[in-house]
């Protein structure tokens, strides 16, 4: 089971829900809300610091899941990037996804490949070679948009 936390504010619940019931056959929960600190916002990038949000939504969340994931919708970043869509971290099972550059009339689309690619991360999965396959990595939006919301047939074979 999936706990799915959400920045105070946003409502991609059933987005997220039925990204992972129909890419990765997981079963989600929504586990409620959960507020950004101020240690995790760097005012020289004017970003937020993946890696402290999800070190903090750890700290905030239950852990009777066996995995989690935080949605957000402010810019983030990872130390060496310039921002990111998401990041796993799976030693902890926590991902996160940010909605904010997933912005647009595509952004629920967006917003599910970036949930799966996260969660395929926490399952084990590393970027894939196959541009179309969700586990691609994206360097921009383009990368997103062009690649599908589900595995392919090599990486499904590790998750099956």
């Amino acid at each position: 089971m999936i706990g799915v936390y959400q920045q105070k504010g946003i409502q991609f619940f059933d987005v997220i829900k039925e990204a992972l019931r129909k890419h990765l056959n997981l079963d989600s929960l929504h586990a409620g809300f959960f507020a950004l600190t101020s240690n995790s916002y760097n005012p020289i990038k004017q970003q937020y610091d993946a890696s402290t949000v999800i070190r903090d939504l750890t700290d905030q969340s239950s852990s009777k899941f066996n995995l989690r994931l935080g949605v957000v919708e402010v810019d983030i970043y990872a130390h060496g990037m310039n921002f990111i869509f998401g990041m796993a971290e799976p030693l902890k099972r926590v991902a996160l996804v940010s909605t904010y550059r997933l912005a647009g009339d595509k952004i629920t689309e967006r917003l599910s490949k970036e949930v799966v690619h996260e969660i395929g991360h926490l399952l084990g999965l590393e970027h894939c070679s196959n541009p179309s396959c969700v586990m691609h990595f994206s360097n921009t939006l383009n990368d997103t948009d062009y690649k599908n919301v589900g595995l392919c047939n090599n990486c499904r074979i590790y998750i099956e």
